[in-house]
């Protein structure tokens, strides 16, 4: 049913809308806003959001009240006018608008439509706004080192002035906090350095997206962008975004220099720029003096998160070993990156078992041998081994939200999917911004049998990190539309995942089915003929997929369907 309240339209499926036009809203959010409208005319304890929204997880209060606040945004409310949902101290929440609900299938208008019905019957309704009201198909919204951190104060005060002009000024499509960090340039003269320049950039980043209303391109989109000249306002463009910040960074013997810029994408023009220098050597004292400093400043934005993660007094060694493999993780070119990260990182936790992002890393190569062979990494019991370490990494830093996704999609590969959305979700509260959470989302979905709830996921993580591996998320939303049986849409989304990888097998085998499942037999046999002629070795069997790929959830069966009429063999 949709719920008609006020100007807006809420359809649980697919999302909010205000006059007919999209409100950008998180799933989360919109789970929220969902369970306040059924459950209106009562009072909706905090239990029960925990119970029903963050599907039995418990989380904190600040956790619960910045959902509440992206819905009272998405609806024009506020804490003080309470319109539509109503605070109640120590008690909880309730949705007070009025609200008629109507069957979807009857014709939905919002006053604005309402307003250009009359016009049209009149004969005065401009082209363009004649058709009917369409519900889009997606719920589309939206480590630091040192010295920069004192960016992000500049930032979030940009922020405020970002919205006056917005406003003001009727500034395109651009978000009004949104940003992509530049990989920051080793001037050093030395390539070995190299990790150190992109080790600063994605802490950078990171101490970014805890912002809570900002939107930060991810790291590995912003990292397509390393070793270019690139202009930035054609970056802010073509990303969607307004602001950019780059920078320079040089080691001297034992001085780091460090250059930065930040850049309004809407102009071209310089906001701000600085200079550091300081001791190598400090660069771990200093972090978490600069982090309090900030925390101080944006207590309502950025999580007090740095203030408890891990120490940084660890072996320098160690350090090193976890930032080399995983540099070679976000830069992988072939196999052997992957087994050189596995052995930086085995080393770091070997010398230091507290370091997360080691943890991280090694759960994350364990996950991709569990479906492809690496020498030396592959065992049969890969998949385990990958759910053991990401777990790890979370007992070690616990706001740490990158390894929580991997004990989501662990537990769905691992054939426990009933587990796995609290971590999804997890990650999602700890980095709203990175884009590997809600491909968690969407991969417990689909293993639990709901490739429906799995589509909006995928979408979102397509807009958050659109540049890097896009193929990887259109492969798995082609999979979950052929899942629901939308085979024009599957064909779509994987022909987009091939014309960045050609040569992915489950890409190919997906679009093959998907093909057949759409009557087109002799292009599906076309796809396998191909494929298999480049990858040179035997077809797998219907047998050894299903082995493979059953735990992407019931729903694989059907793909199996369609590579059968391809002409695949059971056995």
């Amino acid at each position: 049913m949709l719920h008609r309240f006020g100007e807006f339209v809420f359809d649980p499926d697919r999302g909010l809308l205000r006059s007919g036009e999209a409100v950008d809203l998180e799933p989360r959010a919109s789970d929220l806003l969902c369970y306040l409208i059924e459950n209106r005319g009562r009072v909706v304890t905090r239990d029960e959001l925990c119970e029903h929204v963050w599907d039995g997880t418990i989380v904190s209060d600040a956790a619960i009240s910045t959902q509440v606040r992206a819905v009272r945004k998405a609806l024009c409310d506020d804490r003080d006018r309470q319109k539509f949902i109503r605070t109640h101290p120590r008690r909880g929440y309730s949705f007070v608008g009025a609200v008629e609900t109507v069957n979807p299938n009857d014709q939905v208008e919002t006053p604005a439509h309402s307003a250009v019905r009359s016009d049209s019957v009149a004969g005065n309704a401009p082209a363009a706004t004649r058709s009917a009201t369409r519900f889009p198909g997606a719920l589309a919204t939206p480590r630091r080192l040192a010295v920069l951190a004192l960016v992000v104060i500049l930032i979030a005060a940009i922020g405020l002035w970002s919205q006056w002009r917005i406003s003001n000024k009727g500034v395109g499509s651009s978000r009004d906090l949104s940003i992509a960090v530049l990989p920051f340039e080793n001037l050093s003269g030395d390539a070995s350095k190299d990790y150190i320049a992109d080790a600063f950039t994605e802490d950078l980043i990171t101490d970014l997206s805890r912002i809570r209303d900002a939107f930060v391109i991810s790291r590995s989109t912003s990292f397509t962008y390393r070793g270019k000249e690139v202009d930035a306002q054609q970056v802010a463009k073509d990303l969607g975004i307004r602001y950019v910040l780059e920078g320079s960074l040089r080691i001297e013997g034992p001085k780091v220099r460090i250059n930065a810029q930040l850049i309004d994408g809407t102009d071209n023009n310089s906001l701000w720029a600085d200079r550091y220098e300081t001791k190598f050597d400090d660069l771990f004292e200093l972090q978490d003096n600069v982090t309090g400093r900030i925390a101080s400043v944006l207590r309502a934005e950025l999580r007090r998160a740095d203030n408890q993660r891990q120490d940084p007094e660890i072996t320098r060694d160690a350090w090193d070993y976890a930032l080399r493999g995983n540099v070679l993780l976000f830069n992988h070119q072939s196999v052997t990156d992957y087994q050189e990260a596995y052995t930086y990182l085995s080393k770091a936790v070997g010398l230091d078992p507290g370091i997360s992002s080691a943890w991280g890393g090694l759960a994350f190569v364990h996950f991709l041998a569990s479906s492809r062979p690496i020498p030396d990494v592959t065992r049969p019991d890969s998949a385990e081994l990958s759910l053991a370490a990401a777990l790890k990494a979370t007992e070690a830093d616990p706001m740490n939200a990158e390894p929580y996704w991997l004990v989501g999609a662990g537990y769905a590969r691992t054939g426990q999917p009933q587990l796995g959305m609290s971590a999804c979700h997890t990650a999602i509260d700890l980095n709203p911004n990175m884009d590997c959470g809600h491909v968690c989302a969407g991969l417990v979905h689909m293993s639990l049998g709901e490739p429906k709830k799995a589509i909006p996921y995928f979408k979102y993580a397509l807009e958050l990190n659109p540049r890097f591996r896009p193929f990887t998320k259109e492969k798995y939303l082609g999979l979950a539309y052929i899942q629901i049986g939308e085979s024009d849409l599957a064909i779509s989304a994987l022909n987009r995942a091939l014309a960045g990888a050609p040569h992915d097998g489950f890409a190919n085998l997906a679009m093959s089915a998907a093909l057949a499942l759409d009557h087109q037999i002799d292009a599906a046999r076309g796809v396998l003929s191909r494929h298999f002629d480049r990858a040179g070795g035997r077809r797998p069997t219907l047998a050894v997929l299903r082995e493979n790929l059953g735990w992407l959830g019931p729903g694989v069966e059907r793909m199996l369907s369609g590579l059968q009429r391809a002409g695949l063999s059971e056995m």
